[in-house]
């Protein structure tokens, strides 16, 4: 496709040397720190609940590359790293986190644009409503076309790879991106070229898996499809949700799990349930508390959390009452519930939904 520079480049020398460098993932934190808010103050701490740095802080993701991105009690943005100590010697009006060596920036009144982690600044954007951090060397954006919001994807030479056409899109993943077109709202897939490679044909669309499969939604069923769109497998549940090798299904307003085949194997009898992800156990909630269970539908930590998250690394953030800890996967407290929030960034990326500041609203 052509590629139309509808973005002012600040600098191509050192974006091209980027360009070859990091290809991190915003959506891989690490996560042998957590960022926990108590007395009006922002802290720190490991899994020994020991206090690495304290801050001002009022908002603050995990860390990225050794960066974390932290909103100040003066409303600033700005990038620490895990010494606590500032990245650069000044602050943005909005930010994002890095993801595969930029970050989506605003300065005070100047144009929003991408910085690396030195602070140059190596795209401008025009005429641009939201952007998104790179994922796989591209970036979504969106601008309003006549009060309609449409979506494409920009590289890292600030071009525009593919044109702004789809009402909706997501990010890419393993070469693929789900998008809705803007005539009837259906959903497909496109190649990082831009090319159509699986029809309009869905009402709802998930990224691929590392298993070459994914879930889309027809009129009235579910089908698990492979990367040519060769449907493997149909379902017949009011909701689906991909669960790594299994999936979260709901009948009437009760939720369970099946595996791939579209086998039951923990019955739809939960209020609310979250995922497993890559552990054995995952959170559910009885009669108002949370508990959880194994794959066998087995109550493996008893129920009794006010709120409870999937476990990462084998400890999970929980709620007693209206204080926040962690337990580690036999039910142990290895931080006492003692702090009264814990980074959003950390529940969101716990329920695999990514990170919670990888969009720059403009």
């Amino acid at each position: 496709m052509k590629n139309t520079p509808i973005f002012l480049i600040i600098s191509i020398f050192i974006l091209s040397l980027l360009s070859c460098g990091d290809k991190s993932n915003a959506t891989r934190p690490q996560t042998g720190h957590l960022f926990v808010f108590a007395d009006d103050s922002c802290y720190c701490i490991n899994y020994n609940d020991q206090v690495k740095f304290q801050t001002d802080a009022t908002f603050s993701t995990l860390f990225y590359n050794d960066i974390a991105t932290m909103k100040n009690k003066s409303g600033e943005w700005l990038f620490i790293t895990q010494k606590g100590d500032t990245l650069l010697p000044y602050t943005f009006s909005k930010a994002t986190v890095f993801s595969e060596g930029y970050a989506w920036v605003i300065k005070d009144k100047d144009m929003p644009g991408a910085i690396n982690t030195k602070g140059d600044m190596l795209i401008s954007l025009r005429d641009v409503e939201e952007v998104r951090v790179f994922h796989e060397s591209l970036a979504a954006f969106s601008i309003n076309k006549r009060k309609e919001k449409l979506w494409g994807f920009l590289d890292k030479n600030g071009n525009e790879r593919i044109k702004p056409q789809y009402r909706k899109v997501n990010n890419f993943r393993l070469g693929l991106a789900a998008v809705q077109e803007k005539e009837e709202g259906k959903w497909g897939f496109i190649n990082l070229n831009g090319e159509v490679v699986i029809p309009f044909n869905y009402l709802e669309a998930f990224n691929f898996g590392d298993n070459g499969k994914t879930i889309v939604k027809e009129e009235n069923r579910y089908l698990t499809i492979d990367r040519k769109g060769n449907i493997i497998q149909k379902h017949h549940y009011d909701e689906i949700i991909p669960d790594g090798s299994l999936l979260r299904v709901r009948n009437d307003k009760s939720w369970g799990w099946c595996n791939s085949n579209g086998e039951i194997i923990i019955p739809t009898q939960y209020d609310e349930i979250r995922p497993f992800g890559k552990s054995a156990m995952a959170p559910v909630k009885i009669n108002g508390k949370w508990a959880y269970i194994n794959q066998k539908g087995e109550i493996c930590i008893k129920r009794q959390f006010a709120d409870a998250y999937p476990f990462i690394n084998g400890n999970a953030v929980v709620k007693a009452g209206t204080v926040w800890g962690v337990i580690d996967e036999k039910g142990v407290y290895i931080v006492n519930p003692q702090y009264d929030n814990v980074s959003n960034d950390y529940l969101q990326q716990s329920l695999g939904e990514g990170c919670s500041l990888s969009s720059l609203h403009i």
